[in-house]
């Protein structure tokens, strides 16, 4: 067993195995977070009320400014 946290810390530190794939699946939600966001923001915009009629997460944090703390939000929200 003692040996599990220094395996785990070698895999992490040059990349290879379940942590490659860990930060190659973070990635890739990060990046549909960020892009839903922008489209959200795009839609929000283009609308005269700001909200439409469907029931979004975002709709609700809509005056979030900063869209990286705004990521975090949804992203603790999914994992839930």
């Amino acid at each position: 067993m003692s040996s599990l946290p220094l395996l785990w810390k070698l895999k992490r530190k040059l990349n290879i195995g379940s942590e490659k794939k860990l930060k190659e699946a973070i990635e890739v939600v990060d990046n549909v977070v960020m892009e839903t966001i922008g489209q959200r923001r795009k839609e929000m915009a283009t609308t005269t009320t700001g909200l439409t009629n469907q029931t979004c997460y975002l709709d609700s944090i809509g005056f979030i400014e900063d869209d990286k703390y705004l990521r975090d939000i949804v992203i603790s929200f999914l994992s839930m």
